[in-house]
């Protein structure tokens, strides 16, 4: 297909049949309002931009919007932390004794959520001779300091006896919520709370422009009468598809006074380093997941045990993720499980797995792979963009943590518009406009997740 720059000319134009099936040339001089109508518009071209501006559409009245990020999942159910010390000089510990302790997150940080009257098991041993723990209550009121909390701790028991090392609380040992425990008649107990977290973007201004001589449009053609219409809706599609390119590759910046929005891929590849060995995903709060894997590397043994961490329950995700794949990876996942993924590998009854796999129809005119896994569902719909330097990306989004944030404010509404007749008065062709101000909204980047499947 050959493109013309700037004004289209009656010369310029070819005899070509198409299809009439996208819209009427707008009246003169009007705006129209083209924001579900755009997103209806050949969906399978462009599903990311459908689902969101579909089922995840959240208007903003600042183009620079912010967010709240609450982590509470999180906070309340993975309360784990470790001993930044040895206690009690590294020596045995013995029941009811007090002893000083000094924790820390694992990583140099103090812990907030300690209160006295709390329970916490310590594990001692987890090793070939057995596993063994100590159960301690915080008896102070914990002090919190930037590196580490210290408190004191009452041993209240020991279990495993016969494992050696049982009662020995060594520096980095895990630890753990276990409830809390009060005397009759007691008061009430100390409270803490957690913050909730915010969070920015920018919605980014998207404009496409059709434009044609007068002649041209008077002009009556085979195959096709009105040239216009026919470039006009692929305009449509091109305006349509910038916008879904910038929610998947664009990155959040403010540049000579143009914002430019975060997209999804583009907010994981620079802020996490993926992980290129062997290793499953850890979790680390804020940061998404991120695997740069050869072809042969990725077995389903590998794959399940990292949706083991990416639908954790206590991160506040969803328990399914909206799977956007090149087409090489839709292929790859059919032959995975030596060239016999569905029959061997997950749904033949003499197979490994018990999982289910099925192609569905989705709700906006696409086509998906749903599989099921112990862990939680993954709906894989084709991803058009995924193609050249992205063609292994395989990306997993939670839709219930993103959202396609439109400017709408003051009576305005900034969402895909069409604007008429922008052309200069004295010109006499017709030019039309299509515009956009919107941007994405990430929130909990720990809920998604991007594959790169080197080699495709």
């Amino acid at each position: 297909m050959a493109f013309n720059q700037g004004q289209l000319k009656a010369s310029q134009i070819t005899a070509a049949a198409t299809s009439a099936d996208y819209g009427q040339a707008p009246d003169q001089r009007k705006l129209y309002d083209f924001s579900d109508r755009v997103a209806e518009l050949m969906p399978e071209e462009s599903p990311f931009f459908v689902y969101l501006s579909q089922v995840a559409k959240v208007a903003t009245d600042d183009n620079i919007f912010r967010y709240l990020e609450n982590r509470t999942v999180t906070n309340y159910t993975a309360r784990n932390f470790s001993l930044a010390a040895a206690v009690n000089g590294g020596s045995a510990v013995s029941s009811p004794n007090l002893y000083d302790f000094t924790v820390d997150d694992g990583a140099g940080s103090a812990i907030g959520f300690l209160t006295k009257g709390m329970v916490v098991a310590v594990k001692t041993v987890d090793g070939t001779g057995g596993y063994a723990q100590a159960l301690v209550r915080v008896e102070s009121a914990p002090n919190v300091q930037s590196a580490n909390t210290t408190f004191s701790g009452r041993v209240i028991e020991l279990s495993n006896s016969n494992v050696s090392g049982y009662n020995v609380l060594a520096d980095n040992d895990e630890c753990q919520i276990v409830g809390t425990s009060f005397g009759e008649g007691t008061g009430s107990p100390d409270t803490f709370s957690d913050t909730i977290e915010d969070d920015f973007g920018y919605t980014q201004i998207f404009k496409t422009a059709c434009e044609m001589t007068n002649t041209a449009i008077a002009t009556r053609y085979r195959g096709y009468a009105n040239e216009f219409d026919r470039i006009w809706a692929q305009k449509l599609r091109e305006h349509k598809v910038d916008i879904e390119r910038a929610m998947l590759f664009g990155q959040k910046a403010r540049v000579n006074g143009v914002q430019y929005t975060e997209g999804l891929v583009g907010h994981i590849v620079k802020n996490v380093q993926p992980v290129t060995d062997d290793s499953a995903f850890s979790y680390s709060s804020g940061n998404p997941y991120y695997r740069s894997v050869a072809q042969s590397e990725l077995t389903y043994d590998r794959l399940l045990a990292d949706l083991e961490v990416i639908f954790d329950p206590a991160r506040g995700g969803s328990s399914e993720r909206l799977v956007l794949a090149s087409l090489p990876v839709i292929t790859f996942f059919n032959k995975m499980g030596d060239g016999a993924f569905i029959d061997a590998s997950v749904g033949h009854a003499n197979g490994p797995y018990r999982v289910n796999m099925n192609n569905v129809s989705g709700s906006f005119g696409h086509q998906l792979m749903e599989i099921n896994t112990v862990h939680g569902s993954m709906f894989l719909v084709k991803e058009p963009l995924f193609r050249g330097i992205a063609s292994g990306f395989m990306l997993m989004a939670d839709m219930s943590k993103l959202a396609y944030r439109p400017l709408v404010g003051n009576g305005i509404n900034r969402d895909t518009q069409i604007m008429t007749n922008v052309q200069a008065a004295d010109e006499d062709l017709r030019k039309d406009m299509i515009m956009t101000e919107a941007g994405l909204e990430i929130s909990l980047p720990e809920c998604h997740a991007l594959y790169n499947v080197e080699g495709l």
